[in-house]
């Protein structure tokens, strides 16, 4: 045991510093348990419940209401063979059918799809071919193994075409997405 440790543990000023760090530390725990205990023992007071509303209404007059017309008589009498009593206007009037055209945006026809190069074509085949071959397989339609190595070989062809393809740099004005 080194001199350092010995006077570390024989040190009485540091005996008296942890042992206040203790005490405050449990003093601190206990008034953070009562201010937990108190607000769970008020925790059905803190919400505000509003007052019943006091409801200013006339007596109900049972001549009218659902089921009733306004001059009181009953909407449907159950005779099946009576024509029905015309029903009040409707209180919402219709929106107009068709919008102003000036107010309107037209973005006009999209332009036409440029013809795709004759590499790019066959590596879309390929990827089909090896998409209907899975297809087939999965459905129990037996297929000769040539067949199914051509699919096998379409995927991984027309992949690594459609991929070589690809720009190998973005162009600098092509900004980070789509521009409002």
């Amino acid at each position: 045991m080194s001199d350092d440790s010995a006077r570390r543990d024989d040190d009485p000023v540091r005996d008296e510093d942890a042992v206040s760090a203790d005490r405050a530390a449990a003093d601190d725990r206990a008034a953070v348990d009562r201010a937990f205990a108190e607000l769970v023992a008020g925790y059905h007071l803190t919400a505000d419940r509003p007052d019943p509303p006091v409801w200013d209404r006339p007596e109900v007059d049972r001549r009218s209401g659902p089921g009733r017309t306004e001059d009181g008589h009953a909407a449907f009498d159950g005779s099946v063979f009576e024509p029905p009593r015309p029903l009040p206007e409707d209180p919402y009037p219709t929106a107009p059918a068709e919008p102003d055209r000036e107010l309107r945006y037209d973005p006009g026809p999209p332009p036409p799809l440029p013809r795709p190069a004759w590499p790019v074509l066959v590596g879309w085949i390929g990827l089909g071919y090896a998409m209907l071959t899975v297809l087939l397989i999965a459905v129990r339609v037996p297929l000769p193994a040539w067949a199914a190595w051509a699919g096998v070989i379409g995927f991984i062809g027309g992949f690594g075409l459609l991929v070589s393809r690809l720009p190998r740099q973005r162009p600098p004005d092509a900004g980070d997405g789509a521009v409002l």
